[in-house]
């Protein structure tokens, strides 16, 4: 009973011969007692399936390839778009080099302290003024007068001490929409303060009226 058990065991159990092959790190098993007619029962895949080790299958957009595609393509629009953004540049460029927008607003500020009947003989008139005072042959038209400074000179000594601190002078500056010293005493009298701000306000007005010239290198070099 025992032996007929074993060969009928014997008889169903399929003997294996495994082949182990290393190839790049990837384990390939084979079996030895495959038949052809096992092979040819299995199912074929087709030619083209893509492997990993052929880079030849990789499907790859064609814009990459060539630059016929018209993603890639300069045509018109960009052309045009690529001109605007050249002349918006130089326009600001040009703007900001002379300083423009910073006159305008000089312009319209002493326009609206003065509140001049003709605005544009004004403007005419305020111009030659610059230019004049750009040449050296007369005095600053200054947006703040003497009295305007000594107001705000006063209103930091009140008990008139006759001196203001580093943090007064940098705040009486800053009302004054003027940019203040680097090196300032701690203690600085106010007539000296007076004198401070009235030669940096006519000295920034000759910058703002030299922008762009070779007259504002002078102006830094002393």
């Amino acid at each position: 009973m025992e032996s007929q058990n074993s060969k009928q065991n014997s008889g169903a159990q399929l003997t294996y011969t495994v082949t182990q092959e290393t190839r790049d790190q990837n384990r390939t098993y084979t079996l030895a007692s495959e038949t052809d007619e096992t092979v040819a029962r299995r199912p074929s895949l087709p030619s083209t399936v893509p492997t990993v080790l052929d880079p030849e299958l990789i499907s790859v957009c064609g814009c990459l390839i060539n630059g016929d595609s018209d993603s890639f393509e300069d045509n018109d629009y960009l052309k045009e778009k690529r001109k605007r953004f050249e002349n918006n540049f130089r326009i600001e460029s040009y703007l900001r080099e002379r300083r423009i927008p910073e006159l305008i607003r000089f312009i319209l500020a002493k326009i609206m302290v003065d509140r001049p009947r003709t605005v544009s003989m004004y403007i005419g008139d305020l111009l030659d003024q610059c230019m004049l005072f750009r040449a050296g042959y007369c005095k600053a038209p200054v947006l703040f007068e003497e009295r305007h400074l000594e107001a705000v000179v006063k209103s930091f000594d009140p008990c008139n001490r006759g001196w203001m601190t580093t943090g007064q002078v940098r705040r009486a500056f800053t009302t004054l929409g003027l940019t203040p010293k680097s090196n300032l005493e701690v203690k600085t009298s106010t007539q000296e303060v007076l004198e401070i701000l009235r030669e940096t306000q006519e000295r920034e007005l000759l910058l703002l009226l030299s922008a762009g010239t070779d007259m504002e290198d002078k102006i830094f070099d002393d």
